[in-house]
């Protein structure tokens, strides 16, 4: 995704230096097609060749050429600067690196373009700075989203570089699991990191599509799903069960996430049993394990209302 969304940007980055450079040209152009200014500007140059190659011809002879031709552009509405090609960005000339860094101008596109190959604004449109939790009537929910707020900015900010790969967020409906999975997801990618955001239907139905498809389109199909830096299953136990690919295709992506040092992030309604229950031993300790997991259950009032 990342590797996408770099490629899209130094591509649109190109096309702009391009363009500012073909209308530098045109302009050009269009001046010399005067004839006065095309005359003048033959006079100077024939003037200025000579000078070079045989001599014989004054520097204040080339200047007075030199400055015939300019008059001829002012009196025309152009000026020699009108021709040259004025970088795009005045901070690395539009190297793309300042200082020995990548420059803004590139990685700012670079964002948006990460943006748009993470499906971000569609998927994860709150974020970090929506939330305030000083409106939470419960002081026990307040507390604990304030908590988990504040936790989940730093490992939003650190991963794919921690501990906790894998993190359960469980809860009933309107305990707010959604728009934190969605606030880390969006801090991930602002980042400069890749997202991938997916509805537990949606996840079961990539997955089913790999795997009804020939063996060798399935690596392609689950590339992103496996290489993402952040994965994020929302509303895991809402999706159908669908046998040989639901619970299989889950296990395959969290032990391959796990082992890639990538990070998972599942919202859900059921507790550790309804996990348990639904998914099977192989899921349960998966998400349960201590040294790559962590499990946390948000519960009070529904903050839809």
């Amino acid at each position: 995704m990342k590797e996408r969304a770099i490629k899209n940007a130094l591509a649109i980055r190109q096309a702009k230096i391009d363009e500012a450079k073909r209308l530098a040209e045109n302009k050009q152009e269009r001046a010399l097609s005067i004839p006065e200014i095309a005359s003048a500007h033959s006079a100077f140059l024939e003037k200025h060749f000579k000078a070079c190659r045989q001599g014989g011809i004054s520097e204040i002879e080339v200047e007075k050429a030199h400055n015939a031709y300019l008059a001829a552009l002012k009196k025309h509405g152009f000026s020699e600067e009108n021709f040259e090609y004025t970088p795009l960005c005045p901070i690395c000339g539009d190297s793309g690196n300042y200082n020995g860094k990548t420059c803004k101008c590139v990685w700012n596109e670079y964002i948006k373009q990460l943006k748009i190959v993470c499906d971000i604004e569609k998927k994860a449109k709150f974020t970090f700075a929506n939330c305030n939790v000083e409106s939470i009537s419960n002081e026990a929910q307040r507390a604990t989203l304030e908590k988990l707020y504040a936790y989940m900015k730093k490992y939003a900010a650190k991963l794919p570089d921690v501990k906790t790969k894998n993190i359960v967020l469980s809860g009933t409906v309107g305990t707010g699991k959604t728009c934190l999975a969605s606030a880390v997801a969006r801090a991930t990618v602002e980042g400069g990191k890749s997202c991938k955001f997916l509805s537990a239907y949606e996840f079961n139905t990539e997955m089913l599509s790999c795997h009804t498809s020939p063996i060798a389109e399935r690596a392609n199909k689950l590339h992103d799903v496996l290489t993402a830096d952040l994965l994020v299953i929302d509303d895991l136990g809402t999706e159908p069960r669908l046998k040989n690919v639901t619970v299989e295709y889950l296990l395959l992506v969290l032990e391959e996430r796990v082992r890639a040092g990538l990070c998972t992030i599942i919202t859900t309604n059921l507790g550790a049993d309804g996990i348990l229950s639904r998914y099977g031993e192989r899921i349960y300790s998966r998400l349960s394990d201590k040294i790559h997991s962590k499990f946390f259950t948000l519960s009070g009032n529904d903050l839809r209302h």
